[in-house]
């Protein structure tokens, strides 16, 4: 904690001190309280760990059941002297009576307020949504940000993802987005484009820039860059189908039993399977287990002029979803998704590459049926050509 309220009330805080001596004589003459749960607390003034206040031990405050780190603590300090010296009114450990929560910043800016979040543990679904909707509730748009330690990096374009690095993304319009700062290198770090490949990996544009060559602008709406190239996707997407077989969870179990009975091999699938879209982290479920789920119910029936609407394809998709081998993820910085945005992303694109032809309102006629390999050696050359003449037109998605 940063900021304690003096005996008479008034906030004092540590972002506006430098002297040490000046600090001790403020700690041998005068006691300190939390100004969320009003006890006494301790001044530190540490060699080792940034300089803070810290509840005894004994305490029961309402806040303390996060503990900070020096590395919480340092970002969030940098975090608001970087919006003080952009001229921005912010105040650093601003606690909201009328929602009960303390934002690590809070600010106005362009007539509108805001509240900072630097956040550094990991925490529940449950909690980032809470305080999410504690904000929006009182009149503030929360900015999460997400602490540089919890980025787990696993090649130039690829990243390890669990529950909570989801719950930072955000959706704009050039598409996936979510910053994350670096207090010991002082960079923000912007991943763009992220898209998930598996339920744990996703590929994701990286940017890095020095916290004084970015402004507040930036952070709100990244300049937008180039998506990955698809050879990157594909790469990760053949890796993902041989992990399948060495640790599968229950999920990919199920999913390899039912490729099993109804005679198909995992290697052998269609290339037209697993196609990124850009609602695809709407989804919890991977784009290759619920667009085999979609071909294993109804496109694999289908020949030369066939006709099916997007009524069907949402039917299937919501009879999976019932018997829980497709799920939703939630995704709190991000308005109510409808399930069929990303029905609707995979079928436009299954028309964009000739697929599908549109006849009528939400009803398409199959134009040129999926082509299922009989051998690893066709697989991988129909897979090849696929890529080479589709590329443009899948990566086009995401630049629109």
């Amino acid at each position: 904690m940063l900021v304690a309220n003096r005996k008479n009330g008034e906030k004092f805080s540590l972002a506006d001190y430098r002297d040490r001596d000046e600090l001790e004589e403020y700690r041998r003459r005068e006691e300190f309280l939390c100004p969320v749960c009003g006890e006494l607390v301790i001044l530190k003034l540490g060699y080792q760990r940034i300089w803070h206040f810290s509840h005894r031990k004994e305490a029961n405050c309402p806040e303390s059941y996060e503990r900070e780190s020096s590395y919480h603590m340092m970002g969030k300090l940098q975090l608001y002297q970087w919006l003080k010296l952009q001229g921005i009114k912010a105040e650093l450990e601003s606690y909201l009576n009328s929602c009960k929560q303390r934002a690590d910043i809070a600010f106005e800016w362009k007539h509108k307020r805001y509240a900072l979040e630097f956040q550094c543990s990991s925490i529940s679904t449950e909690i980032f949504n809470k305080r999410t909707q504690g904000y929006l509730a009182n009149g503030m748009t929360p900015i999460w940000i997400m602490g540089g330690k919890q980025l787990k990096r696993m090649g130039t374009n690829l990243f390890s993802f669990n529950h909570f690095q989801y719950l930072f993304l955000r959706k704009e319009q050039g598409g996936w987005n979510m910053p994350v700062y670096c207090p010991d290198l002082r960079s923000f770090i912007f991943l763009q484009h992220t898209m998930p490949v598996s339920s744990k990996k996703v590929v994701a544009s990286i940017s890095t820039f020095q916290r004084n060559e970015t402004s507040l602008s930036v952070l709100l709406t990244p300049s937008p860059v180039t998506a990955i190239p698809l050879f990157g996707m594909l790469h990760e997407l053949k890796k993902t189908k041989t992990s399948f077989f060495i640790q599968p969870t229950l999920t990919q179990k199920r999913f390899l039993n039912e490729l099993y009975l109804k005679r198909m091999n995992l290697q052998l699938l269609p290339p037209e399977l697993g196609l990124p879209v850009p609602s695809a982290p709407f989804l919890e479920t991977p784009p290759l287990i619920w667009q085999t789920y979609l071909y294993l119910d109804l496109l694999r029936f289908m020949k030369v002029g066939d006709i099916i609407s997007k009524q069907n394809v949402s039917n299937a998709f919501l009879i999976r979803k019932q018997r829980q081998q497709i799920t939703l993820r939630t995704m709190p910085l991000c308005k109510s998704s409808d399930i069929s945005e990303a029905i609707n992303e995979y079928i436009t694109l299954l028309e964009s590459i000739g697929t599908l032809e549109k006849i009528a309102d939400y009803h398409y006629k199959m134009v040129r049926p999926f082509y299922l390999p009989s051998s690893v050696e066709q697989q991988v050359s129909s897979e090849k050509q696929f890529y080479e003449k589709f590329d443009k037109i899948i990566m086009n998605q995401f630049l629109s």
